[in-house]
């Protein structure tokens, strides 16, 4: 009898071992390319004629292109921590990127679900996820932020910034104390100031000013493309691995090297949508950044824009080149997106935090040519379905995957086998205004006016059709109440208060310097 126990037992874990062997040979790895700031209409892949972006355009060709894919946040900080969580910006009271210091130390997040499938995970790039640094002991704050993305995040391996724009102005306000910059506050910021490039940076950080870095190893993303590279080709691994690799570009400044700015001429950008065709009241919170550069102005814009785009997808190639010519090249499922869109003139508007499809589109794109046959889906979807969908490429239980608070996987369309569960719609937001779109239809629901727009008619987004069809406005209040019942209460931002109340300060501390500026120049006046 002992010797059948022991036999079944050496028999269960040898098999335990090879079930387990064979998971590891049958998961691929996942490659996320994230980018920031980036409008679909912007890529050849998504009809942008002018557009020079032929890598991200031949991932859309071998890939699964969504054309409906929507953001949850219409901000960096917002959008990425709702992925990260599956949780919405309204679980979280989390709308515009100053609002959230941190997030529960407790929070679900994919990537630590990949983990418990054992996949090896690393960051890489700019980062705008908020770990609770609270109680973490580390001798610097970029060491801090490390270890609680390594503990709280579910990354193994770190190496992040907060953004060219954040390290800009560290760095000045630096400079302008008359000190050097301090190791330990920002991993990009500490390789310019090593390397003596630091000065360079805030000189060349400027829209008119193209940067002489170069462009693969010193300007931001080219350096966090040539660290990702680097990373994996040290690693020897017999699991597969994550990364996760953020993109600073397309947001700006647009300040990328000149021969990108020489493909692009302002003549040469489609026109705008012009505010003066909107036919129905545009709410005030819809209108988050007035655009005041006028015709000319808005068309230079654009064309540094698309030149920090054809940049971003320069570095994409250097990426996916390295994936296609390295041992990974059979079994890597690269999945390319941006957080969000950016206005950059349609409707009298730059910036973002709206619900304009310019915004919200993610330009989401999953490419494993080896599995997943090209296609292009029509079908909405979330952004926050990527979480869930990776797990499920992953091999993780229904189980694992149920831990997702929000989502529901896209591998249906990704291998033609099941049929895509979520019902109905999509939803998007901005504190106080949700948006709901089922392919056509795209209801704004707000407190004072309820908007309509039917793309199919208008795809511009610039008439209301909510007084002409009321039946349809009834149907998608009924949409938008369902998601709140099954998705948790609506929070309001846990940080508002504060922020206007410091905007209140900052606004009369200025009228008083200002009082004292006049006050003095009066004086000096009489004086003379």
């Amino acid at each position: 009898m002992k010797k059948i126990l022991l036999i079944s037992l050496t028999f269960f874990i040898v098999l335990s071992g090879f079930i387990g062997a064979t998971k590891k040979n049958e998961q691929p790895n996942i490659l996320f390319i994230e980018v920031d700031d980036l409008t679909a209409k912007y890529l050849g892949c998504f009809g942008a004629e002018f557009a020079r972006t032929p890598n991200v355009d031949a991932l859309a060709e071998k890939g699964v292109l969504f054309e409906n894919n929507v953001c949850q946040g219409t901000m960096c900080g917002p959008s990425r921590n709702s992925l990260i969580t599956g949780l919405y910006p309204h679980n979280l009271g989390f709308y515009e990127n100053k609002e959230l210091k941190a997030l529960p130390k407790d929070v679900w997040t994919f990537p630590k679900a990949l983990q418990g499938e054992g996949y090896e995970t690393y960051w890489v790039g700019k980062c705008h996820i908020r770990p609770n640094t609270k109680g973490i002991d580390a001798t610097s704050p970029t060491e801090r932020k490390d270890v609680a993305m390594q503990q709280q995040m579910g990354f193994d391996h770190v190496y992040q910034s907060a953004g060219r724009v954040v390290v800009l102005k560290t760095a000045k306000k630096q400079i302008a104390k008359g000190k050097e910059w301090k190791i330990g506050k920002d991993a990009y910021g500490d390789f310019l100031f090593e390397n003596g490039l630091l000065k360079k940076f805030i000189n060349e950080t400027d829209d008119e000013v193209p940067t002489t870095l170069n462009p693969d190893t010193e300007y931001m993303d080219g350096h966090f493309t040539t660290k990702a590279i680097e990373q994996l080709k040290e690693y020897q691994g017999n699991d597969p691995f994550f990364m996760w690799v953020n993109f600073s570009t397309p947001h700006g400044p647009f300040d990328v090297p000149q021969k990108y700015h020489d493909m692009f001429k302002p003549e040469d950008m489609p026109e705008i949508i012009d505010p003066a065709s909107e036919q129905f009241e545009v709410p005030d919170k819809l209108k988050h950044k007035i655009n005041k550069k006028g015709k000319k102005g808005t068309a230079k814009m654009r064309a540094q824009y698309a030149a920090t785009i054809a940049y971003m997808d320069a570095q994409v190639g250097r990426l996916v080149d390295f994936i296609n010519t390295s041992k990974f090249s059979q079994n890597t499922v690269i999945v390319f997106f941006s957080d969000h869109g950016l206005m950059t003139g349609d409707h009298g508007l730059v910036h973002k935090t709206t619900l304009y499809k310019e915004v919200l589109n993610t330009s989401l794109i999953i490419s494993y040519p080896k599995e997943y046959e090209a296609k292009r889906v029509v079908k909405p979807t979330e952004l926050l379905d990527v979480g869930k969908t990776v797990l499920d490429i992953a091999g993780a239980t229904e189980e694992v995957q149920n831990n997702c608070p929000n989502g529901y996987s896209l591998l249906p369309f990704l291998t033609n086998q099941e049929t895509y569960q979520r019902p109905n719609a999509v939803f998007s937001e901005v504190e106080g205004y949700h948006a709901v779109f089922d392919g056509r239809y795209k209801y704004i629901h707000n407190p004072k006016l309820p908007i309509l727009f039917d793309l199919e008619k208008n795809p511009e987004e610039t008439i209301n059709y909510a007084d002409t069809n009321p039946e349809k406005v009834g149907e998608m209040f009924q949409m938008f109440n369902d998601w709140v019942q099954e998705s948790g209460e609506i929070i309001p931002s846990k940080n508002r208060e504060a922020l206007d109340r410091k905007k209140m300060e900052k606004k009369a501390l200025r009228k008083k310097m200002n009082k004292e500026k006049r006050k003095k120049e009066r004086q000096a006046a009489k004086g003379k």
